[in-house]
């Protein structure tokens, strides 16, 4: 396996064409997902349509005709409303008017609110939970006793005091504009309307799905760009802390960022929606693995360089001798990352096989982009001054540990099997707070 390894790795190492063919070979491809994003999952879904269509689904859970289905959970957003005069014929009134302004906005499509639940009387019919025209306030007092004793007012849309109550509203995707269409467009609406009735206080704020899902996406960016400047600063302050040299330093750092560049642009290929963990976590990470196998094959190379090989057989001797370790740790590293794959979570798998994705894409980037860039002009003299690089002045004090395990391998191995057996039987001692089954 490693002779086969090796020759390959050796045939690529010395034919500076081949690996600019392979560069832009997945260069292309992995791009392609900047330019038509989900383009593979489209292609995946059309090839297995017409398999699909031909299948006969059966509900067996169709609606009954002639039944208009309630659901407090399918809103696109949530109103909270504060008021202590919900059961007067002013409150009444003002809540009315809310209502028909926000409805009269093209991108509300329907609001669902305590008067407008089922409400059956004597003879089947349905009413409204609020009495019709100019009713007494004793009837507007009845109604509270009337919500309270509601199984979809009391508790759901209607609090214990009666203080606050929620509208739920359907938003119309077909007029939606901007974001703030969604959140401060709805409650300044409502508020504007409330404006009328001066009379009765009314306080608004608005929550739900769309509300939710939207502060978390904005909240997501603005981590998103934060986190990732920080890995991308530490990654180039690393490369200057131990290369000095700026030809070096961009040769290190050239590969990484191609193996990111890349990996970002494959997962744009496929379906993965909102995952924070793909967006901010993962391009960090890979980046800093790729920047570990980059800076080993560029401390061999200058240092087969300044020993005064050539640079054809610097880089394939440093391939050979480096390429095996930097396989080796991608292969472990994505290893440790398909064990996500078995979560429950979508969140958790897709993070897993999108990390062993960018750790694939890692190695082959540090393994060519490197050795070319070291071929071309860029690499002209690069192991001038690396005697006085902070790695190469301290590897003899690393040597000395590696030696004393390569002396007491068997002890180290033996050590490092009871620690792990160790460490499990206390895991699995572990109970957690909180089992799905209790859920």
């Amino acid at each position: 396996m490693k002779s086969l390894f090796d020759r390959g790795m050796n045939w690529l190492a010395t034919r500076p064409l081949a690996m600019l063919l392979l560069i832009g070979a997945l260069s292309l491809l992995c791009c392609s997902g900047y330019c038509w994003p989900r383009w593979m999952h489209n292609a995946w879904r059309a090839a297995h349509q017409e398999a699909s269509d031909t299948a006969t689904v059966t509900d067996a859970f169709d609606t009954p005709p002639e039944v208009d289905p309630i659901s407090l959970s399918e809103s696109s957003a949530v109103i909270v409303v504060q008021s202590d005069q919900f059961f007067t014929r002013q409150g009444a009134k003002a809540m009315r008017h809310v209502v028909e302004e926000l409805e009269s906005l093209d991108y509300v499509d329907s609001i669902l609110w305590m008067d407008r639940v089922p409400v059956l009387n004597i003879f089947g019919l349905q009413e409204p939970l609020y009495p019709r025209g100019e009713s007494t306030e004793e009837r507007y007092a009845e109604t509270r006793e009337k919500a309270m004793k509601h199984p979809l007012v009391h508790g759901q849309l209607l609090s214990e005091d009666g203080t606050t109550q929620l509208m739920m509203v359907t938003f119309d995707w077909h007029y939606i504009r901007s974001d703030d269409q969604c959140m401060s467009g709805l409650r300044e609406a409502a508020e504007k309307a409330a404006a009328d009735h001066p009379d009765v206080p009314l306080t608004f704020l608005v929550t739900g799905f769309v509300p939710a899902q939207l502060t978390a996406m904005q909240a997501h960016e603005s981590n998103q760009i934060k986190y990732q400047a920080i890995g991308y600063g530490i990654v180039v302050l690393m490369a200057i802390f131990l290369f000095r040299g700026v030809r070096a330093v961009f040769i290190v750092v050239l590969a990484p960022v191609t193996g990111l560049i890349w990996t970002l642009g494959l997962l744009k290929c496929f379906h993965i929606g909102f995952n924070p963990f793909i967006d901010v976590i993962l391009p960090v990470l890979v980046l800093l693995v790729g920047m570990t196998d980059g800076v080993h094959l560029m401390v061999q190379i200058r240092r087969l360089m300044a020993n005064g090989l050539s640079t054809r057989d610097a880089i394939a001797t440093a391939v050979k001798q480096v390429g095996m370790a930097c396989f080796l740790t991608s292969l472990t590293t994505g290893i440790g990352f398909a064990s996500l794959m078995l979560s429950d979570q979508e969140w958790v798998q897709t993070f897993g096989w999108g990390s062993i994705i960018g750790v694939s894409l890692m190695f082959v980037s540090v393994v060519t982009v490197i050795p070319l860039a070291c071929y071309s002009p860029l690499g002209r003299n690069i192991h001038v001054g690396s005697d006085k690089s902070l790695v190469d002045r301290n590897l003899s004090r690393i040597g000395v540990l590696i030696e004393f395990v390569m002396h007491h391998r068997y002890f180290v191995s033996f050590a490092a099997i009871a620690i792990t057996g160790t460490l499990i039987a206390t895991s699995l001692t572990l109970r957690p707070d909180e089992k799905r089954s209790n859920a």
